[in-house]
C-alpha cells in the first residue's frame, strides 16, 4: 500500500511514508478472499474504505470483529462477573494433593491407550518417556514407563532406573515415525489403524504439573497422577452428564463432514463428532462457559466473549500438544492442520497470567488488541514503538453487509459471506485497489479447519444465517482449494478463479491496481494462475518477493517455500479473448525471469536471518514467467505457458 501511494519517481520517500502515514484517504479497497482480514484492517488504518468477501463464515466473523475492535470493551464489569462465576464452579476440578497439601493444577497429562490386535494386551502410546526439559537448567523430567513416577534428571541421562524395579530407556517409546509397537508382543501397526469400526481413542491420565504460589512468585512441579486425581475427573464427568441429561447438550453434536475433504484427519483416528475431540472435564468447562455467554443480552459483550471462547478452543482439547523444551502448550492447528496427538495435555482453563491459552489469558490478548485498535503504534527505526499517525482511521463503528453503503460513503467497511465469483453488488470501475491472497491451489483447505469453530459458534448462537442452522457445515465443497490434482479438479479451480479475477477486473477503476500473493511448488498450480491472469484482462507490471512464513515451525523443512510472490497488476487495454487464443510466454521472458530471480536470490540469500533459499528462488522465477504470459500463438518468438514453466528448474537440475 505504501508503494501504491507514491509516484514512480518517489522511491526515496518509501520508508518515510511506510513509517509515517500512508495516504489512502477516500480510496476504496476490495479483498475478494478476506481470510483473516489483514489487508482490510491495514487499508482502513491508512484511511481507506474497505469491502471484503469470503465464502467462510468464520473468516468474515473474525474480520468484522477486527474492523470494529476499537468499539469493544473486554474489561467490562459484566465480563468480569461472568468469569468469576464460571471460574469458581470449575476450580475444584483442577486441584490435586501432594505431600498432604492441596495445589492448583496447571497441566494434566493424558496418553492414548490401545489394545493390541495380536495379543490383546492394552498399552500406552508414548513417543518417548520425557515429560519436559530445560536446556538452561540442564535438566529433564522423565517418567517410568511402568508406574509413571516422575524423575528429575540431568538432561543428558538416557535411562531411568525406577524404585519400582523398572528400567526405562527415555527415548524408546511405543510410537516411532507413525508406527505403534506393542511392548508385549512386538506387533506393529500404523497410528491411524483403528480396525473395522473406528472409535475415539481411550485416554489415561498419568501425570500432572501443579503450581505453588509464594511471595516470590509461582513455582511449577511435576507429579504422577493418582487414583484421587482420576476420581476428581470422574466427578466432573458425572456433572457434565447430569447437565446434558437435564438441559440437553451444549457442545456440538453434528458429525464432522466427510464429503469434499482433502485431509481425512481426525476422522481416520476414530473421531466422528467435534465434541469427541474433548474430554469430559473440558466439555464441562466449555458447556458452563458457553451457556453463560449465550445468555448475555448485549451483542458486543457477547461477541467479545465468543471471540475469546473461539480462540480458546484450540488450547482446551485433546489435540493440544506439549512443547517439551518450552514447558507450554502447542495449540491444535499450530501446523494449519489436524495433527493426531497421542499424549495430549489438558490445561486448567481458569488460571490467570500463567498457562498458555487459558480463558483469562485469551481475554487479555483481546484486551491488548482492542487497546491497539484504539491507540495504534508503529515500529520506530530508532527502537521501540511510537504512536501511529493514522490513528484517526483505525476502525469502523459498525461493519455493514452492503457494499453500496461503502461506495456512497455511509459506512467505512462492508463484509459479505459469499463467493466473490459474483460481485454484481459493486458497479463497474468503482474500486481503487484490490489487495488479496487467493487459495494456493491445494496447499490448505481452511474451510475444513474453520468448520470446527463454526460448530461451536452455532452452539453459542453467533453464527450468521444460513449457518445458524446447527446441522449446516462450513462450505467445504464450495471452497476454491483443490482436494485432488486430477485434470477435472484443476479445470474447475482454473475456471472459478478466472470468474473471480474477471469480476475484479470489471469493478476495478481504469487506473486501479490489483495486487495478490501466491506460492506453490507444483507447475500445475502456476500454469492455472497464469492462464487465469492472461484471460481475465490484467497486465502484470511487477513481481516482488515477500516473506510469507515465520522462521520455523513443524511444517517447515528444506523444501518449504517461505517467500510469496507479489503480483502487481493493472487493467489491460485490450479486452481478453477467453476462448480461442492460447496463453504463451515470450522466449526472451524465460531467461529474463531466471536472471531477475537469481538477482533477488543473491541479494536476499546473503542475509541468513531472512532465509531466502532455492525453493524461494524457483518460486519467484515461476511467478515471473507467469507474469509475462499473454494471449497469442506459439511461434519462433514465444512458447506455451506450460512449456515455459517446465523450463524452470532448481539449481543443479537438468
Amino acid at each position: 500500500m505504501t508503494g501504491l501511494s507514491l509516484d514512480a519517481d518517489e522511491e526515496n520517500r518509501f520508508w518515510d511514508t511506510f513509517l509515517g502515514e500512508v495516504p489512502l484517504d477516500g480510496a476504496v479497497v476490495l479483498d475478494p478472499f478476506v481470510g483473516g482480514g489483514t489487508s482490510l484492517v491495514e487499508a482502513m488504518r491508512c484511511g481507506a474504505h474497505v469491502i471484503g468477501y469470503d465464502i467462510d463464515p468464520i473468516a468474515t466473523f473474525i474480520t468484522r470483529f477486527e474492523l470494529e475492535a476499537a468499539t469493544y470493551d473486554p474489561e467490562s464489569e459484566e465480563i468480569a462477573e461472568l468469569c468469576v462465576s464460571i471460574a469458581a464452579q470449575l476450580a475444584p476440578f483442577h486441584r490435586t494433593k501432594f505431600n498432604g497439601r492441596e495445589h492448583e493444577v496447571l497441566h494434566h497429562f493424558w496418553v492414548e491407550c490401545r489394545t493390541c490386535r495380536s495379543c490383546g494386551s492394552t498399552f500406552e502410546i508414548h513417543p518417548h518417556f520425557q515429560l519436559a526439559s530445560s536446556k538452561e537448567k540442564g535438566l529433564q523430567w522423565a517418567f517410568c514407563k511402568e508406574c509413571h513416577e516422575i524423575h528429575e534428571l540431568p538432561i543428558e541421562r538416557k535411562e531411568i532406573r525406577c524404585r519400582c524395579g523398572t528400567r526405562t530407556r527415555i527415548a524408546q517409546g511405543t510410537l516411532n515415525r507413525g508406527k505403534v509397537r506393542c511392548p508385549a508382543c512386538g506387533d506393529t501397526a500404523g497410528l491411524a489403524y483403528r480396525g473395522n469400526s473406528p472409535k475415539p481413542p481411550m485416554w489415561h491420565l498419568f501425570a500432572q504439573e501443579y503450581i505453588e504460589r509464594n511471595p516470590g512468585g509461582v513455582t511449577r512441579h511435576f507429579k504422577k497422577a493418582t487414583k484421587g486425581d482420576r476420581i476428581r475427573y470422574g466427578k466432573a464427568s458425572r456433572l457434565l452428564k447430569e447437565i446434558e441429561s437435564s438441559e440437553g447438550p451444549f457442545a456440538p453434536i453434528r458429525e464432522i463432514p466427510t464429503d469434499g475433504r482433502s485431509d481425512q484427519r481426525p476422522i481416520i483416528h476414530g473421531f466422528r463428532r467435534y465434541r469427541d475431540l474433548f474430554n469430559d472435564r473440558q466439555l464441562l468447562h466449555l458447556t458452563l462457559l458457553g451457556k453463560a455467554i449465550a445468555a448475555v443480552d448485549e451483542p458486543r459483550v457477547r461477541r467479545v466473549l465468543a471471540m475469546a471462547f473461539s480462540e480458546h478452543l484450540t488450547t482446551n482439547c485433546m489435540y493440544t500438544a506439549y512443547a517439551f523444551g518450552y514447558r507450554r502448550l502447542s495449540p491444535m492447528f499450530s501446523i494449519h492442520s489436524y495433527r493426531h496427538i497421542t499424549r495430549p495435555v489438558e490445561i486448567n482453563p481458569w488460571l490467570d497470567c500463567i498457562g498458555r491459552g487459558t480463558f483469562p489469558n485469551t481475554l487479555s490478548k483481546i484486551t491488548k488488541a482492542v487497546a491497539f485498535a484504539k491507540a495504534p503504534t508503529e515500529l520506530d527505526p530508532k527502537g521501540g514503538r511510537v504512536p501511529s499517525k493514522a490513528g484517526k482511521h483505525v476502525y469502523a463503528s459498525k461493519v455493514s453487509d452492503n457494499p453500496w453503503q461503502i461506495l456512497t460513503g455511509s459506512s467505512r467497511a462492508s463484509i459479505r459471506t459469499k463467493t466473490s465469483e459474483d460481485l454484481s453488488e459493486i458497479p463497474d470501475g468503482t474500486i481503487d485497489l484490490i489487495l488479496t491472497d487467493p487459495p494456493y491451489f491445494d496447499n490448505l483447505s481452511y474451510s475444513e479447519l474453520s468448520d470446527f469453530y463454526l460448530a461451536w459458534h452455532q452452539s453459542l448462537g453467533e453464527a450468521e444465517p444460513p449457518f445458524d442452522d446447527p446441522h449446516l457445515a462450513a462450505p467445504i465443497g464450495e471452497n476454491l482449494a483443490l482436494t485432488s490434482r486430477d485434470d477435472e479438479s484443476i479445470a474447475v479451480y482454473r475456471e472459478r478463479l478466472r470468474r473471480i479475477f474477471s469480476e475484479c477486473q470489471r469493478v476495478l477503476k481504469r487506473n486501479g491496481v490489483f495486487v495478490f500473493t501466491y506460492h506453490h511448488k507444483h507447475i500445475a498450480a502456476w500454469n492455472a494462475v497464469g492462464e487465469v491472469l492472461a484471460r481475465s484482462g490484467f497486465r502484470c507490471t511487477a513481481v516482488l518477493p515477500l516473506r510469507g512464513e515465520g522462521q520455523g515451525g513443524l511444517h517447515s523443512y528444506d523444501g518449504t517455500i517461505k517467500w510469496d510472490a507479489v503480483f502487481v497488476c493493472r487493467k489491460d487495454a485490450q479486452a481478453p479473448d477467453r476462448e480461442s487464443c492460447p496463453v504463451v510466454v515470450p522466449r526472451s521472458a524465460i531467461a529474463d525471469a531466471r536472471r531477475r530471480a537469481d538477482a533477488y536470490a543473491k541479494e536476499l540469500g546473503d542475509k541468513k536471518r531472512i532465509g531466502f533459499r532455492e525453493p524461494d528462488r524457483l518460486n519467484l522465477e515461476r511467478a515471473m514467467v507467469v507474469a509475462s504470459a499473454v494471449l497469442g500463438k506459439a511461434d519462433d518468438e514465444s512458447m506455451p505457458l506450460h512449456t515455459a514453466l517446465h523450463r524452470t528448474r532448481e539449481r543443479g537440475g537438468n
